[in-house]
């Protein structure tokens, strides 16, 4: 069937622009009330299997985007539709805030409201369970939508391997929120489809460069096999993850780990892998700088050295403990001051093995 009017406005195709670079695990397809289809990223006709989401307002309201394809069961897809269905109707109320009344007010309250309730329902995925591994994560937004992402989950591979991405927008706000919603699908689908975190991060950015997204993205991405404890590294603009040893010695970025380049910023990345080892006992710590850029009521930064030292007081406790200490830690310091930026955690122990006592 091929794609009718474009009735939902130029907002439309600069939405689905970035998720023509997943693969056809994920097709996409937008449709008006009527059921017409409005744009998609294939011309097939739509199967009876599929996953929509309901577009609440704007030109398209009563329309819906439906998905279908191999990655249709996934936790991504849902995301995906969820976030685009919200996407649609945020971009009209933004274009139509400049000449807002009372009642489009209202409707961008309520847009950015489900939009906040799907954020906490997609970002803040928990990690799967892993035996061996201990995980643990924390997300909160600064505004009622925000630009912090992450992801944690196995690979479709041998050993299955776990890939964990932390990613900061460039931005706050609607702005931020509506890239974020297109940039997380954008690199699990390159993560699932390369061969290493570099690559996948350089894919991803080639498809933002061709959006020429006026935003910008830092992001960590690692790819962790399980049963070595070995894991590789890329890092384009982000922070450095944080290795804590069970020997005691002292908390340090892992080696190799600078941020090169942000995503988006440039044609090519050319970022160079770094490898870890998590040794029994071990953790890493990934995080946004929403952490160390939390300010108190004299306008003081929380620094490196507080999240240190958070981080050490925790030492050797579940990676639940270790983000509940960082968090703690944070609030205490903030002493009731509104956060600037969105706070996001992820945190990987590898278990040491338990000691068996012999029956005397």
């Amino acid at each position: 069937m091929p794609d009718g009017h474009n009735s939902g406005g130029p907002g439309v195709e600069a939405i689905l622009a970035p998720f023509r670079g997943i693969e056809p695990s994920l097709v996409l397809v937008i449709e008006d009330a009527d059921g017409r289809r409005v744009a998609g990223t294939s011309s097939d006709d739509v199967p009876v299997t599929v996953i929509a989401r309901e577009i609440a307002a704007g030109p398209l309201a009563g329309g819906r985007v439906v998905a279908w394809g191999s990655a249709l069961d996934t936790p991504l897809a849902h995301a995906t539709v969820a976030s685009m269905a919200v996407a649609l109707g945020i971009a009209h109320t933004v274009r139509a805030a400049g000449i807002a009344d009372v009642a489009d007010a209202r409707r961008i309250e309520q847009e950015l409201a489900l939009g906040r309730e799907l954020q906490r329902n997609f970002v803040g995925l928990v990690g799967p369970e892993i035996p061996g591994y201990d995980l643990a994560c924390h997300y909160e937004q600064a505004y009622e939508v925000g630009g912090d992402f992450f992801d944690v989950f196995r690979l479709v591979r041998r050993g299955r391997p776990l890939s964990v991405v932390v990613a900061d927008v460039t931005g706050k706000g609607i702005a931020a929120a509506l890239l974020m919603a297109f940039a997380r699908p954008l690199i699990h689908a390159a993560i699932d489809n390369t061969t290493g975190p570099a690559d996948a991060l350089e894919r991803t950015n080639r498809v933002l460069r061709e959006r020429r997204a006026s935003l910008f993205i830092t992001a960590l991405c690692g790819a962790l096999t399980l049963s070595t404890g070995r894991l590789r590294l890329a890092n384009a603009g982000h922070e450095p993850p944080l290795l804590v040893r069970r020997d005691g010695s002292p908390i340090v970025p892992i080696e190799g780990s600078a941020p090169g380049p942000l995503l988006g910023a440039f044609t090519s990345l050319h970022l160079v892998e770094t490898v870890a080892t998590l040794d029994p006992g071990d953790a890493v710590v990934l995080y946004t700088d929403g952490v160390t850029d939390a300010r108190s009521a004299t306008g003081e930064r929380f620094d490196d050295a507080r999240l240190l030292t958070a981080i050490d007081e925790a030492r050797g406790g579940s990676a639940a403990e270790i983000v509940e200490s960082i968090t703690g830690a944070v609030a205490r310091f903030q002493g009731g001051m509104l956060a600037a930026d969105d706070v996001t955690l992820v945190v990987i122990g590898r278990r040491a093995p338990r000691i068996r006592r012999r029956a005397i």
